[in-house]
């Protein structure tokens, strides 16, 4: 697979019309994302805490793709969610893997914080039954690739 991404990305660099085709492949890689984007927003709704907002607020993370070809060391199609709290990016990894840091009832010192323990997989469990959009993913390409060698 890494010599295909290498002979893709060189490929693509060297073709005269890979504005068109990055575009395309881009638009056949998001055409299912909203679908997937709104399975992990019920599945966290459904599976954290609501007594604090704790669900919701996960809920609205941003789910995006991430789609990369500058260099094949970097090369690659990712999933994302992300989420800006007050001051910085929230550990949307650390809720997923079921530990959140909350502040403790009625303090808000820094350290007055402590971990709680929740559902783990908001993100993963319904993004891991993706295989038709990494069915997708791999269409595109194919095609990009076939769209470059054509040309």
């Amino acid at each position: 697979m890494a010599t295909d991404i290498d002979a893709f990305v060189r490929e693509l660099k060297a073709f005269d019309g890979r504005r068109t085709v990055v575009k395309a492949m881009r638009r056949k890689i998001n055409k299912p994302v909203p679908e997937i984007r709104r399975r992990i927003r019920a599945h966290a709704v459904a599976i954290l805490p609501s007594s604090g907002g704790l669900g919701a607020w996960v809920a609205a993370a941003t789910v995006s793709t991430r789609i990369r070809y500058a260099s094949s060391r970097t090369a690659g199609i990712r999933l994302r969610g992300s989420r800006k709290s007050l001051r910085d990016k929230s550990d949307l990894n650390r809720i997923d893997q079921g530990r959140v840091r909350a502040p403790s009832w009625g303090r808000r010192t820094a350290a007055s914080w402590h971990t709680q323990a929740v559902t783990a997989g908001w993100f993963t469990e319904p993004a891991g039954d993706i295989d038709a959009w990494r069915k997708v993913c791999d269409e595109a390409v194919d095609e990009a690739f076939d769209e470059i060698r054509r040309g």
